[in-house]
């Protein structure tokens, strides 16, 4: 007898980027005999610094800086760490050998990743983080919020948004040209 419930912090479950993960999720998941109820929780942030919650959803808010310590090193405070249950894991070594080494791995990873300002070696690095983050299995990224932020290319010269470009030479939707305006270069 399987039965979970998904959690959607707020008053809302339907107003969630998650919402549609979470009804298709539960559609085959209650197709094989599981009992998946999606609910919303005010409580659930709450619940969440407990690490009581199986299964919910969340958005993180971060900088333009991709580090990880905050969410993931064994060391942080957040309550985060908490809903990930690394309180249970390193209380238990025997149990958790498996975990523990990954937490460590990961936890190594991101001190390198904050030691160095290549953005290159950066991006390998948090890439190779983030399938730790994965082999823990206590993430699964499904979608990112995205801004739209228009600008006149007969205005501005568009190469010198280089800093919110894709490696494509494309603008992205993650950054903000208000970022690092002093960069930005005008044509007229």
């Amino acid at each position: 007898d399987y039965r979970i419930t998904f959690t959607i912090p707020g008053a809302s479950v339907s107003e969630h980027p998650a919402y549609q993960v979470f009804v298709k999720a539960a559609e085959i998941l209650n197709s094989l005999g599981w009992k998946i109820e999606i609910k919303a929780d005010s409580s659930a942030l709450t619940k969440l610094a407990t690490g009581s919650l199986a299964v919910w959803a969340g958005d993180w808010d971060s900088t333009i800086d991709p580090d990880m310590y905050e969410k993931y090193h064994k060391n942080s405070g957040s309550a985060s760490v908490y809903a990930w249950g690394y309180k249970e894991i390193f209380a238990d070594h025997s149990k958790y050998a498996e975990e523990i080494s990954i937490i460590n791995r990961l936890s190594e990873k991101i001190e390198a990743g904050r030691e160095i300002t290549d953005r290159a070696s950066r991006i390998t690095i948090y890439k190779n983080a983030m399938i730790d983050v994965l082999n823990l299995a206590v993430e699964m990224p499904i979608y990112q919020g995205m801004n739209l932020y228009p600008y006149n290319s007969e205005v501005i010269k568009e190469s010198s948004l280089k800093y919110s470009t894709t490696e494509d030479g494309n603008v992205n939707p993650y950054s903000s040209p208000l970022e690092r305006i002093w960069e930005i270069e005008l044509l007229k």
